[in-house]
């Protein structure tokens, strides 16, 4: 352990993350608690789908920010994919601790989205809580290494980037 995260790419992954993942967690609560969905309001309706994107689209380009950074402050190859793997793990891991807290301290506003109650009538499961809880615990299957493998990848893409602009600058 000390061996991981002595390495100054991970380290700087793991801070990345923190921040991003804080980041999400605000946007969390404000579409969640805040401003929450009305009770016949779909996450498939065309303006939560444009959320999503370009939510999708600004943390694809903090992970590949991330990579830029951690190459940037270190002279291994490998700095800018290690630091968007960590990063990737962070906020998946934290993501899920997020919704796992506002579902429960939020579940009054949360049993009323449109899409759970779906879900939960056709589960045949007999509490909504525990539903969500475990279908939320056991995203982490997916969300885990499909993060990690995104960070990588958008983190390698941001390692290149200094070195593609020298390439670009040099005749």
């Amino acid at each position: 352990m000390r061996r991981l995260f002595g390495d100054p790419a991970i380290r700087r992954g793991i801070y990345d993350g923190l921040i991003i993942a804080a980041l999400i967690a605000i946007d969390v609560v404000l579409t969640v608690v805040v401003f929450p969905a009305g009770p016949d309001e779909s996450d498939s309706d065309p303006e939560y789908v444009v959320q999503l994107l370009v939510t999708f689209a600004v943390l694809a380009a903090l992970l590949v920010l991330v990579g830029l950074r951690a190459r940037r402050r270190s002279p291994d190859t490998l700095a800018g994919p290690k630091a968007g793997v960590a990063a990737g793990v962070v906020i998946a891991f934290l993501l899920t601790g997020v919704y796992l807290a506002v579902n429960n301290l939020f579940f009054d506003i949360v049993s009323q989205q449109h899409d759970k109650r779906v879900a939960f009538a056709a589960s045949g499961w007999t509490s909504m809580r525990s539903y969500i809880n475990v279908t939320q615990v056991e995203g982490l299957v997916v969300l885990v290494p499909m993060l990690a493998i995104v960070g990588g990848t958008l983190g390698l893409i941001g390692g290149l980037l200094p070195a593609l602009a020298r390439r670009r600058a040099t005749p």
